[in-house]
């Protein structure tokens, strides 16, 4: 049961998002918090960087660092992780 209540729709702009800073502590802490039901229900996420990727190697990049860090990784990850990194 939620006892929270969550935030409204949102969009969030990471600058540097293909950099370290978004791999190792933004991305998963964010994924954290959408475990946990603290994120909008509907909400998305654009990464700015200077790094070349396209949409399917940015995904895969950010999913290699929530299975690398994110303190959760251990319950509900590989199969529900990458769907939600879209």
């Amino acid at each position: 049961m939620q006892h929270h209540k969550r935030p409204p729709a949102s969009v969030l702009f990471i600058f540097g998002g293909s950099g370290d800073l978004n791999l190792r502590k933004l991305t998963p802490a964010l994924f954290n918090l959408f475990l946990d039901e603290w994120m909008p229900e509907q909400f998305a996420i654009a990464g700015i960087g200077r790094s070349p990727y396209n949409d399917e190697d940015f995904r895969k990049h950010l999913l290699e660092g929530i299975q690398k860090f994110s303190r959760v990784r251990e319950r509900r990850m590989v199969t529900t992780g990458s769907s939600l990194i879209t």
